[in-house]
């Protein structure tokens, strides 16, 4: 079972710290810990094998979710600066309250998207949270089936 292969430090990570939804917080998943542990084991196996003879002093930093991301593809870079100029606009125009927003993503020519404004009170919910209700904006998960994806 993958579970029991993980060190106990990194199970504990998925065990214990939860967000307030209970979903895992990843982004405090000490995967750079979690490598440097593997290499550790795989190393000491090979030592006791005698394939392996010299020294391993790991420096850890932890780079966050862009130190483990990918490079930004095209549609992400569009997208991205599409948002931002969106944002500038609508700060421009006077629009507090609003979160900039970007339609019409399914037609591959950037050009022929739509920039908008979407007002925050219309994303809100009320949600249980610690015993109180409180105002949050509701979880939107991405549908893996959806012809977007």
């Amino acid at each position: 079972m993958l579970f029991d292969f993980l060190p106990k430090a990194i199970q504990d990570q998925l065990l214990l710290d939860r967000d307030p939804h209970g979903n895992v917080q990843v982004s405090k998943i000490d995967t750079e810990r979690l490598l440097i542990l593997l290499l550790k084991d795989v190393l000491e196996t090979r030592k006791q094998e005698g394939t392996f003879k010299g020294q391993f002093f790991p420096q850890a930093h932890f780079f966050g979710y862009e130190g483990r991301c990918a490079l930004p593809s095209n549609f992400d870079s569009q997208y991205c600066y599409a948002l931002g100029l969106n944002a500038a606009v609508l700060i421009r125009a006077g629009a507090t309250g609003y979160m900039s927003c970007i339609k019409n993503l399914h037609d591959r020519d950037y050009r022929n998207w739509i920039a908008a404004g979407c007002a925050l009170p219309t994303m809100m919910n009320i949600e249980r949270r610690k015993g109180k209700d409180v105002p949050v904006i509701k979880k939107a998960l991405v549908e893996l089936d959806g012809p977007i994806f």
